[in-house]
């Protein structure tokens, strides 16, 4: 029988004293934003690369700049989300918070603000999570991995409505609303408990699944070989035949530019009905470094700045 993971009392809330002690205490389990990476839907972070991380073999995350601009943006979001949707969201959930499942501690959430679902301010509250991003998002269609966060963030907290609310390129704003769904919380709650006992507690290593988790494990290759199964050596076949299509069409492409630079001569537009087909202008000068010759003339200059660069793994279809 399926375990069940929905809690029957409140979460347990965790309140942080500055931003440095909320980051301490999400290392003790399991954020929302991580979720999604162990069920494979990340497109920014494996399984694997989460284990680095949660292990401390990798660094954690530095924070970008549009990571920064996220954060600081949610205030807007948040009063765009008012606006559009009549909710009114409650300014004292803009604070670094966490939530912990009152059974499984290590099932930590931190919801970017909360909302009133009535105007009575009981205890019905919806969680709202909001977004900046340079995409087109369609409502009907939101990314799985911001669909998950939510869900997750839902049955920890033992809510039943969410709000995903997201500024696109800052020029369109756009939400829709959630439903709790239980089973898909179980299935996550299941996933997350096996990584977080199997994999980071019991440290067994998640399968290798991406390049870029090639890439981690195996930084430098080996003189070894493997054999190919069927599947691989298919996908072999394929790849060397869409070479061949690419190559053909470069060259057609190639052939077809020719023809307009020889039309355009030393002119740097070419115009058809008064709209621009083309352009070929001349680039400004740029000074280059002279790499060669520096070391032919300072060698010990040259020794005292130079360093080795690891090669990075080619590959080559033979």
């Amino acid at each position: 029988m399926a375990k069940n993971y929905i809690a029957t009392t409140k979460a347990i809330k965790i309140e942080s004293k500055n931003h440095a002690a909320w980051l301490e205490n999400r290392k003790a389990g399991i954020g929302s934003s991580e979720v999604a990476s162990i069920v494979g839907l990340n497109p920014y972070e494996s399984k694997y690369q989460l284990w680095l991380r949660k292990t401390g073999q990798t660094p954690a995350k530095e924070e970008t700049f549009f990571m920064k601009a996220g954060h600081y943006l949610e205030d807007a979001v948040a009063r765009f989300f008012e606006d559009e949707s009549g909710y009114t969201v409650i300014k004292r959930s803009a604070s670094d918070d966490i939530y912990v499942h009152p059974d499984y501690e290590w099932a930590r959430v931190s919801p970017d603000r909360t909302y009133w679902l009535t105007g009575t301010r009981n205890d019905e509250k919806g969680i709202l999570e909001c977004k900046t991003t340079q995409r087109e998002i369609d409502p009907d269609n939101i990314p799985p991995y911001w669909f998950t966060q939510v869900q997750y963030q839902l049955g920890v907290m033992g809510r039943k409505r969410a709000a995903i609310a997201w500024l696109s390129a800052g020029r369109v704003f756009d939400y829709r609303e959630i439903e709790f769904v239980p089973d898909y919380f179980n299935w996550l709650m299941e996933q997350v408990e096996e990584f977080y006992t199997v994999n980071v507690l019991g440290g067994v290593e998640p399968e290798v699944t991406t390049v870029e988790d090639v890439l981690y494990k195996y930084p430098k290759s080996s003189t070894t070989f493997v054999e190919a199964p069927d599947e691989i050596a298919q996908a072999i076949a394929s790849i060397k035949e869409k070479k061949e299509i690419k190559k053909a069409l470069e060259e057609e492409i190639e052939e077809l530019e020719g023809k307009v630079k020889v039309c355009l001569g030393e002119a740097e537009s070419l115009n058809y009905q008064g709209s621009v087909l083309a352009t070929w202008k001349s680039a400004k000068d740029s000074l280059k470094f002279d790499e060669k010759a520096f070391k032919a003339a300072n060698p010990e200059l040259w020794d005292k700045y130079v360093k080795t660069v690891p090669g990075s793994r080619r590959f080559l279809v033979k």
